[in-house]
Order: structure tokens, then sequence, then C-alpha cells
């Protein structure tokens, strides 16, 4: 009797496996969709606001208002730029996009 719970234990642990594999691989592609519709908004935001916005390599943007350049890195935040003032406005802009588009997450306690 024991050995026949075992082994209908050990038989329905082999069934349950891969709808778990599954479901994480969904939630995967679900996480990369989102993440991708989320670069798409904030790019569309930085547009409306300072108009010639691109893309480079490694994540960077290159924001170009009325001749000033403003180099802004979307994984750290960071902006480099020559006009001080083109500066702090593409980061205050970028902080208040990532805040609205990526709230804080709470916690599932």
């Amino acid at each position: 009797m024991v050995s026949d719970s075992i082994v209908v234990l050990v038989l329905n642990i082999s069934r349950e496996i891969p709808k778990v594999v599954v479901e994480s691989e969904e939630a995967t592609k679900a996480e990369e969709e989102n993440n991708k519709k989320t670069e798409k908004v904030i790019h569309a935001l930085l547009v409306s606001l300072f108009g010639d916005v691109k893309f480079r390599e490694n994540g960077k943007l290159v924001i170009s208002v009325d001749g000033n350049v403003a180099h802004l890195d979307k994984q750290s935040g960071n902006v480099e730029s020559e006009n001080e003032g083109l500066k702090e406005r593409v980061r205050v802009a970028f902080q208040r996009i990532q805040n609205a588009v990526k709230p804080i997450p709470l916690s599932m306690s």
C-alpha cells in the first residue's frame, strides 16, 4: 500500500513538472514583451518632449535640441551634455518617465 502511494505520487510529480516549465516560459515571454513595450513608450515620450531622439549602441540615446546634444544611458539614467540646462531637463524628464512607466513594485507578502 505504501509503495503504491509512493509510485502514484512520483507519477503525478512527473506529470506536473512540464506545466511549471511552460508557465515559466510564458512568464518570460510576457516579461520580454512588456519590456519592449516599455522601451517604445519611453522613446515615444522622449520624442514628444525633445523631438530628435536617436538610438545608439549599448542602450544609449542621443537627444538633439536646438543644436545641443545630450547622450542618455537608459540603463543607469546618466546624461552627458555640454549644455547644463539640457542635461538637467533630460535627466529630470527621464526620471519622471521611468517613474510613470515602471512604478515601484509592491511586494506580494
